[in-house]
């Protein structure tokens, strides 16, 4: 049976004064309301329906399959309404529909939430504009249910992508500045007065859209039907916006991207779809970046799901789509017109409104009223403005690195195939210098597998790993201040982190290392403040000296073990030094703890830090136990920098500047910052405060001290010093952060405010310079590099014979990976074309390599003028001495030249030619050099010392085996019989077969291996790799995956210790992570 409103109607005079609007019979109105276990709010609802002054009203209630029958709540207070049941919640837009198949006659639909409490005249109001104003959709002045003196919304705009764009500010004070008639694109739809023949026409609601969305669906088909689209602001109507309580903030996020989205693909034609989707998918990839970085991965997710979500469909959508154009009247050009200008969403993220909840907006709206809400809402659109700045700012300042090549200076070494990175690996032999046998380094793996991950496109993979270092590290700050509860203060740590210049320096030297460990680094502090267990990284509201929180802690170790221990891997793989650096991080957490009196986790803290350095040298054996038993083993392992007396002062140590950013006046401003938390901190913040300044002042001590020439040993490169200070600095600066929104208010108006401005001042003016950025897109990075001047020098292409290139000067100069010659001076070795990573990964002097040093100082102490004859046997064809890091870096500082007294060594020598390339490069041809195989003129007697090699003249020496053929061996004609030559250190592995025939082998110059053979034909030399080392491969393979699948146990099982904690056993992190996943 149908609901069918009085035929007749009523006299509008019976309802009191009409105006002449209204015809002498007023239109039959249906209010629609929808329920889904209404709650106690119900009754006002319904009261305020009957209290309607509107003569001709019928109600329809339509149950979405409530828990608990309303009918009787209906009807307790309506008697005359009817109640449709529903078995199943398919939606809002799906029940509402029902009203086409259960009322006849009706002129309007009043669709109405049931939350929503209506002024007595609001049905009138807005059936009479209707008249008045020919409207097809009508929505009211919706105020809030607690404050009816504050606004919710008075009409809606929205974006070209369907983004909502409210007219009046959430929570802004209603004093009739919005009460004007106007035509809007989107009316809520809490409470919309529909014309009944439009909604037919519009077939109704999208059924495909089950809650939040179907409001700018209706509308914006109405406006392609040529229908106005009005807000009525003398209907007052209160909505408690009770839906957030049946709905979760992510489900609604979630919905509001996937119907939005729904409705441009219903709405638009072909040629503004093509226009605008690419838009909207644009702007989505945008907010999703500023999500993740924002702190709220899981809005990246639901923005993004959108587009799935509809191309599974896309049937239905195609089948709205060509109903509505059956029906269109305005094209969509018309449309737009009465859409706002730019993108809504782009501009809530201006102004700070993105990823907030929506009682999150009406405090920001209320708190704007009074100085301090506003300055504090102000300072967090400032704060995000300023991170979105930064971001921008990398991208745009790294355009030419990011679409062209990244030149081969320092550390940025090529990368070459995939099998051949791995094959070095297995091999168990090194080509570095003269070759020697041992454990190969882990990154030639890591490196190897990474490039087949990429389908063998190394060059993308190099670009990967140098210039995605910068955005891992920023994101990190952001997670370490993650714990501090405030999204303010991971957005300051990471604008902080991402505007000092460590990264900067780090790309302009070519300093790979230093980019790793900027991207290391505030990873590294956060598991080690994890670990302490004290707040905010443990229970900030429990005894840490309570025997059940020590017990707590202690099961947490494992797992804050493997993780940090398999970062530690990872980053050592080619900066092992990091360890020690880590090591001392973890000391100066300790000493800062103490410093505070402190001691309730300094344990736990040491444990996590050297059991991780220990699970780390362990992951790398064989390979570290290589490094550490070497004769020299902290030149292995932390590298021939420079840095041992260099020419940083103390002042740009604390500026952070080792290369061309960070000069002064404006490298001081991010101290400021710095310092503020320890100033006005109270509580762990101070004690954090604390912590974070004592790494960065044992950070800065330590370089300063090596610069100065006081260590017994060399550093690292010092953006490797430096990028844990940088990390502990960011970290002062969330923590004062939060100390100005939680401490400053115990103090009174002081020096202490002013200081609180002039901290966020200094971190402004202290990431201005990098705005330089912009003009080379580059950071300051040499545009080329020496590789294309020395083509000819290191070309091993076609019959041309394989050969080495030694390589002298500052070792920060050097393509290579070298060892100490001197103080000032590194050498290297290599014998395969262009240098690559291989040749930059750490390793101590394999085999005979130390002899170069050797041959080098005979011919400096004045003993020989034919230095390129005691080269010959190793293979030596070209010297190098570099004294630029590239042609075009005139403008980085600490650039040493090679002493004057090796120049003249080598210009001095008769059988090295100098050869003019470029600047910054001397060369030298060795005009006795044979190459590195190749059949030995006759020699009288035996050559049991490397020095003897000046009796013979090995120029004439025919080459052999002139091809390479896998990690290490080689294939080709031995063109004579004779004495084969092989410039590797002798090994007992090396095999040389001539026609499949095993050729005997001896020691040759004390040194290397000859294979005397009686005949010529096709040779193959190859290289047998111990069983010993293939065990301890495939061992070292093994533990890695024991570690990995290890510690995703322990993470598994830590999250389901942490889901059935009591929240006062939750550290603070816990608990935000689990409120984000689970609260509404």
């Amino acid at each position: 049976m149908k609901l069918r409103p009085s035929e007749s109607g009523t006299p509008s005079e019976a309802a009191g004064e009409a105006p002449d609007v209204l015809p002498a019979t007023v239109p039959p109105v249906v209010v629609v309301m929808v329920t889904h276990d209404p709650g106690p709010w119900f009754e006002e609802t319904l009261e305020s329906i009957a209290a309607q002054t509107y003569a001709d009203l019928g109600v329809l209630v339509v149950d979405n399959a409530s828990d608990d029958d309303p009918t009787e709540r209906v009807l307790a207070v309506l008697p005359e309404a009817h109640v449709h049941r529903l078995d199943s919640d398919d939606g809002y837009g799906a029940a509402a529909n029902h009203v086409s198949s259960l009322v006849e006659g009706a002129a309007f639909y009043l669709f109405c939430h049931d939350d929503v409490a209506m002024e007595p005249d609001a049905v009138r109001a807005l059936v009479e504009e209707g008249f008045r104003s020919n409207g097809g959709i009508l929505g009211p002045k919706l105020v809030e249910w607690n404050s009816p003196g504050r606004l919710l919304q008075v009409g809606m705009g929205a974006d070209k992508t369907g983004v909502l764009s409210p007219y009046a500010e959430p929570g802004e004070l209603d004093q009739e500045q919005h009460d004007s008639v106007r035509d809007v694109f989107v009316v809520p739809g809490a409470c919309t007065l529909v014309r009944a023949d439009l909604f037919e026409a519009l077939g109704g609601f999208d059924d495909g859209i089950d809650y939040l969305g179907d409001d700018l669906d209706l509308c914006w088909r109405a406006h392609a039907l040529g229908a106005r689209v009005l807000v009525v602001p003398a209907a007052r109507v209160r909505h408690l916006e009770a839906l957030g309580e049946r709905i979760t903030v992510d489900d609604r996020r979630r919905r509001f991207a996937r119907h939005r989205l729904r409705t441009s693909l219903v709405s638009y034609g072909l040629w503004h779809r093509i226009r605008v989707l690419p838009q909207a998918l644009f702007f989505a990839v945008v907010e999703a970046l500023y999500s993740v970085l924002a702190g709220h991965p899981e809005q990246a997710r639901d923005v993004l799901s959108a587009w799935p979500w509809n191309l599974r469909r896309q049937r239905d959508v195609r089948a709205r789509r060509k109903a509505l154009a059956t029906a269109r009247r305005v094209d969509d050009s018309s449309v737009r017109e009465f859409q706002v200008r730019g993108n809504a969403r782009l501009n809530g993220l201006i102004r700070g409104q993105l990823g907030r909840r929506d009682d999150r907006v009406r405090q920001f709206a209320r708190s704007s009223r009074d100085v301090a809400g506003a300055f504090q809402s102000g300072s967090r659109q400032l704060t995000g403005v300023f991170a979105i700045v930064l971001g921008v700012l990398l991208v745009v300042g790294s355009r030419d690195l990011l679409t062209g090549d990244i030149p081969a200076i320092g550390e940025f070494a090529r990368f070459p195939e995939p099998g051949r990175m791995l094959g070095s690996w297995w091999s168990g032999w090194s080509r570095s210098g003269l070759g020697g046998a041992g454990g190969q380094p882990t990154g030639q793996a890591i490196l190897g597998l990474l490039g087949y991950l990429f389908v063998g496109a190394t060059g993308a993979l190099r670009q990967v790993l140098i210039l995605g270092c910068v955005p891992v590290g920023a994101v990190g700050a952001w997670r370490l201040a993650r714990p501090i509860g405030s999204a303010r203060a991971s957005v300051a740590s990471f604008a902080v982190y991402l505007a000092l210049p460590v990264p900067y320096n780090a790309l302009a030297r070519g300093s790979w290392s230093g980019l790793l460990a900027y991207a290391a680094s505030p990873w590294v502090i956060l598991l080690l403040g994890r670990a302490t267990g004290v707040a905010p990284f443990g229970p900030a509201r429990l005894d840490a000296d309570d025997p059940e929180v020590k017990v707590l802690h202690r099961r947490r170790l494992p797992g804050l073990v493997l993780s940090l221990g398999l970062i530690l891997a990872l980053v050592a793989s080619v900066v092992p030094s990091f360890l020690v650096i880590t090591a001392a991080v973890g000391v100066a957490l300790a000493l800062g703890s103490v410093f505070c009196f402190r001691v309730a986790g300094v344990l736990r803290l040491l444990v996590v830090t050297f059991g991780s350095i220990a699970l780390a040298v362990v992951l790398h054996l064989p390979w570290s136990y290589e490094l550490l038993t070497a004769p020299s083993w902290w030149d292995s392992v932390a590298g021939v920098g420079s840095t041992n007396g260099g020419p940083l002062s103390l002042g740009r140590v604390i500026r952070f500047e080792s290369g061309p950013w960070g000069a002064p006046p404006l490298g001081w401003a991010f101290l400021v910052a710095g310092v503020l938390p320890v100033i006005i901190g109270r509580s762990w913040r101070l004690e954090w405060a604390v912590r974070a300044w004592f790494v960065v002042l044992v950070g800065w001590g330590v370089l300063w001290a090596g610069q100065a020439g006081h260590l017994p040993v060399g550093l690292p490169s010092a953006e490797v010093v430096l990028a844990p200070v940088a990390a502990g600095l960011s970290l002062a600066a969330a923590l004062g952060l939060a100390s100005f929104d939680i401490d400053l208010k115990a103090y009174r108006f002081g020096w202490r405010q002013i200081l609180s401005v002039a901290a966020a001042l200094g971190v402004v003016l202290g990431a201005a310079p990098l705005g330089a950025g912009l003009l080379d897109g580059r950071w300051r990075v040499p545009a080329g590099d020496h590789l294309t001047a020395l083509d000819d020098v290191l070309s091993i292409d076609g019959d041309r014979p394989a050969h080495r290139v030694l390589w002298v000067g500052d070792p920060e100069l050097l393509p290579v990976s070298g060892w100490r010659y001197d103080d000032d001076v590194a050498y290297a070795a290599t014998d395969r074309g262009e240098p690559t990573v291989l040749d930059r990964l750490p390793e101590a002097p394999p085999g005979s390599t130390e002899l170069l040093v050797d041959a080098l100082r005979v011919a400096d102490e004045g003993r020989t003028n034919r230095l390129g004859h005691l080269l010959a046997p190793m293979g030596i064809e070209y010297v190098v001495v570099s004294s630029r890091l590239a042609p075009s870096s005139t403008t980085i500082t600490g650039q040493v030249p090679p002493p004057e007294s090796l120049t003249d060594t080598l210009a001095q020598q008769l059988d090295l030619a100098e050869i003019p390339v470029t600047e910054g490069l001397l060369v030298y041809r060795n005009t006795a050099s044979p190459g590195t195989r190749s059949v030995l003129p006759k020699r009288e007697g035996e050559r049991d010392h490397f020095t003897q090699a000046v009796l013979d003249d090995l120029a004439d020496a025919a080459p052999a085996l002139i091809h390479e053929h896998g990690a290490v061996g080689a294939r080709g004609e031995v063109p004579e019989a004779g004495d084969v030559l092989i410039s590797q250190t002798y090994d007992s592995g090396w095999q040389l077969r001539i026609d499949g025939v095993p050729v005997a082998r001896r020691l040759d110059y004390g040194w290397a291996s000859t294979f005397t053979t009686s005949r010529a034909g096709d040779a193959e030399l190859t290289y047998e790799t111990p069983f010993t080392h293939r065990l301890a491969s495939v061992g070292q393979i093994g533990l890695w995956l024991v570690v990995i699948v290890v510690r995703r146990g322990v993470r598994r099982r830590e999250r389901s210790a942490a889901a059935a904690a009591p929240p006062e056993q939750m550290s603070e992190e816990t608990s935000e992570e689990m409120s984000e996943e689970m609260m509404a």
